[in-house]
């Protein structure tokens, strides 16, 4: 049976994706000085440092030997230097490294406390993201698992994303339509996070955040689609139930390749829900660890954030 042509959407280029390239956190740490200027900074000044008391070691038994009544040559003055020097060599080094060591410390705690200041405004927007999440991936038969954080669907569980939202806040909008907005939202904390925070000593977390920020950029144009399709017409059909019949209809084992144009799109959504899902889980998993050496410096209760399942 030949389909009906079908109208394609006019699909508006997402703002995160122009947002995550203007203000990548690469471009936002080119503003920084780099890690190996600064190393190579403090040598320098280290050698500098050296140098000069060398210098003035030198230069005082100079001024001690031309004023001395005993007869000094530059060998006893080399000699008699040469202890101090190294003496003060060495505890110049072992001063360096302790004071290397303990800003090494703060700048790690000082991270540690960026991140939880961040993660106070994330927090919630997972929340709200995972029930909306949960909403577009479970049918009206099933029962939805709020804050499910890792979830294994398919493309029939997905039949209901169309259905109104089940939540009072949501009252007149789909299901699919505050999935979307609320998937934004955390996307832009998670870009703001990856933006203000070094990542010196926990880059994990931001491979994290980086892995949602670019599982979202990509599926969103298939996700503008999808959602369009609940305004369109394709003859005199709404191509939101000729989607959903092409939904209901694929086989279980039906491949991206094989499905109609239209549901290719849904095809691209479903991977974009698993992607942010898999992001979601290890970024939870790192940062109740970072809460965790946070508290234990604070000697505050870790126990206190949401259980997901």
């Amino acid at each position: 049976m030949k389909m009906p042509d079908i109208k394609k959407p006019e699909i508006k280029k997402p703002d995160i994706v122009g947002k995550i390239k203007s203000s990548s956190p690469s471009s936002a740490k080119r503003k920084r000085p780099s890690k190996a200027l600064e190393k190579a900074y403090e040598s320098r000044l280290l050698i500098l440092s050296i140098l000069a008391i060398l210098m003035y070691i030198i230069i005082a038994w100079a001024v001690v030997a031309f004023t001395s009544d005993e007869s000094m040559n530059i060998q006893d003055i080399i000699r008699g230097s040469a202890g101090s020097v190294f003496a003060l060599l060495f505890a110049v080094i072992i001063m360096d490294r302790i004071n290397a060591r303990k800003e090494k410390r703060v700048k790690k705690r000082e991270e540690r406390k960026a991140i939880v200041r961040h993660n106070k405004i994330i927090q919630p927007m997972i929340d709200m993201y995972l029930v909306r999440k949960n909403m577009v991936i479970t049918p009206n038969d099933k029962t939805v698992r709020k804050f499910q954080v890792s979830s294994t669907f398919n493309l029939k569980d997905m039949k209901d994303m169309y259905g109104p939202s089940e939540l009072i806040s949501d009252v007149g909008k789909s299901k699919l339509d505050v999935y979307s907005y609320y998937q934004d939202k955390l996307n832009e904390v998670f870009t703001h996070l990856v933006e203000d925070v070094d990542f010196d000593n926990y880059s994990d977390l931001c491979d994290a955040a980086m892995d949602y920020i670019n599982a979202t950029s990509y599926g969103a144009s298939a996700l503008d689609a999808v959602a369009g399709y609940q305004n369109m017409l394709t003859g005199t059909k709404s191509m939101k139930s000729v989607v959903l019949n092409m939904i209901r209809d694929e086989p279980e084992g039906g491949k991206f390749i094989d499905a109609p144009a239209a549901l290719k799109n849904v095809y691209l959504l479903h991977q974009m829900i698993n992607d942010q899902s898999v992001a979601l889980a290890k970024y939870l998993k790192i940062v109740r660890v970072i809460i965790a050496e946070d508290d234990k410096e604070l000697g505050a209760d870790s126990s206190r954030e949401v259980d997901y399942e």
